[in-house]
């Protein structure tokens, strides 16, 4: 053919076929108990950053695809005994912060009613569980890795996401951040130990690293530009800019709003 021939060959074997490596439970303790303790402490602080400032410090789209996964892989699709209670663990994690969700979360939608963002809310879920359970199925991915690796992308970029969405740090803490980037990547390295041979798998997790890396920059600098410390533990809300389509929407009052509560203020007094 006088078409130049491919620079890659497709292997004889689909990697999605190779069974896990096989290695020392050991290594695998090591490598995901720093993993699980980092989303864990990332949730927890999370939580409480959305209490202090009345906006959700995981983002919305994270939490629905990560609940609808830990609900469809611990309650629907066949697992390893050992891994079902763990991710069953996660979702009851999850329908927390899905409280919180549904009370905070609309105010990164100024342009959709209440109401509709909790459709919006359900609805992605339950798509969600429907993709990872045929996801898995078609892939007969028993631990979720395929469905769990490449969601991580879009997870991570999530973050980047609110960030810029809300143009300030609301909502959002450099030890989330950077417990939720060791966990990350705690995790890429357990992926890897149990599926050497599996190349997706490294570039996704460079991928997701690279991410967490740039949120933690970008919300650093958003913090100093504030005017305060990122490694403040109890700062206030920040003060949310006017950016346009609403989404000064914030616990915090505008400069204005400020000035006019004090002018009211003062006018009851000598009043």
């Amino acid at each position: 053919m006088w078409f130049p021939p491919a620079l890659i060959d497709l292997p004889n074997i689909a990697p999605v076929t190779l069974p896990e490596a096989d290695r020392p439970s050991w290594l695998f303790w090591i490598l995901m108990g720093p993993c699980a303790s980092g989303w864990l402490v990332a949730y927890g602080l999370a939580i409480y950053r959305a209490k202090l400032d009345k906006r959700v410090g995981i983002p919305v789209f994270v939490v629905e695809v990560n609940l609808a996964w830990e609900f469809t892989l611990s309650l629907i699709l066949d697992q390893a005994d050992v891994q079902r209670p763990i991710n069953l663990s996660w979702f009851l994690v999850d329908c927390f912060i899905l409280r919180q969700t549904l009370a905070y979360g609309w105010k990164d939608y100024p342009g959709m009613s209440r109401r509709a963002f909790r459709w919006m809310v359900f609805g992605v879920i339950a798509w969600s569980a429907v993709f990872h359970i045929m996801t898995t199925y078609e892939l007969k991915d028993a631990t979720g890795i395929y469905t769990g690796t490449g969601l991580n992308v879009f997870l991570s970029l999530s973050f980047i996401f609110m960030l810029n969405r809300r143009g300030s740090s609301l909502g959002q803490s450099m030890y989330v951040a950077l417990a939720k980037g060791i966990g990350s990547f705690f995790a890429g390295w357990t992926v890897l130990v149990m599926y050497p041979g599996h190349h997706l798998f490294i570039f996704l997790f460079l991928t997701v690293w690279t991410i967490d890396a740039t949120y933690c920059v970008l919300l650093y600098r958003k913090v100093r530009e504030e005017g305060r410390s990122p490694w403040a533990w109890n700062r206030g809300p920040a003060e949310v800019p006017d950016a346009p389509g609403g989404l000064a929407t914030g616990s915090a009052p505008r400069h204005g709003e400020r000035e006019h509560e004090e002018a009211a203020v003062r006018s009851a007094a000598s009043g």
